[in-house]
């Protein structure tokens, strides 16, 4: 008998991770508290599940993701300039600041404010990881398996 719990489909997986960029400018740093997700239902990027598959408590893993493998690659489309008259009354309108609207099917959608010239607000629609090559490292700190219920609401719920 393999007393060696390793992950896979259905199991509530514990982990640090830090992410990095393929510049090597720190996204996120592993923290104190371990993060916790249910394998194999798309709560992860698929190569990163598939990276992590089979491995056991404290194994480490460096996973280098390309933009097709993460938030994907930038989608000019999703890059607008709107009249500032457009833009609702209250909101502060400032480069660099986000602002929420909606897609062509009414979807909620955070935009990020690129630029503001003249009368015209250049915004992003694109996760501001987009286009970005990036680099994982994570540690497995416990495994277990998935209670009926978090596979069928596909969520971690202890």
């Amino acid at each position: 008998m393999n007393s060696k719990q390793t992950v896979r489909r259905h199991t509530v997986v514990s982990m640090q991770y830090s992410l990095n960029n393929a510049a090597g400018v720190v996204i996120h740093e592993a923290g104190s508290a371990p993060v916790s997700y249910l394998h194999g239902v798309g709560g992860l990027f698929a190569r990163l599940e598939r990276e992590l598959e089979t491995l056991a408590v404290g194994d480490i893993v460096t996973v280098r993701l390309l933009p097709d493998d993460a938030f994907g690659r930038c989608d000019t489309d999703l890059v607008r300039e709107v009249p500032l008259g457009d833009i609702p009354p209250g909101e502060v309108i400032e480069a660099g600041g986000t602002i929420v609207g909606t897609d062509e099917h009414g979807g909620e959608v955070n935009f990020r404010m690129l630029e503001v010239r003249d009368d015209v607000v250049v915004l992003d629609g694109n996760h501001p990881l987009a286009g970005q090559a990036l680099v994982s490292e994570v540690e497995i700190q416990g495994i277990r398996d998935a209670t009926e219920e978090e596979i069928r609401t596909r969520k971690v719920l202890a």
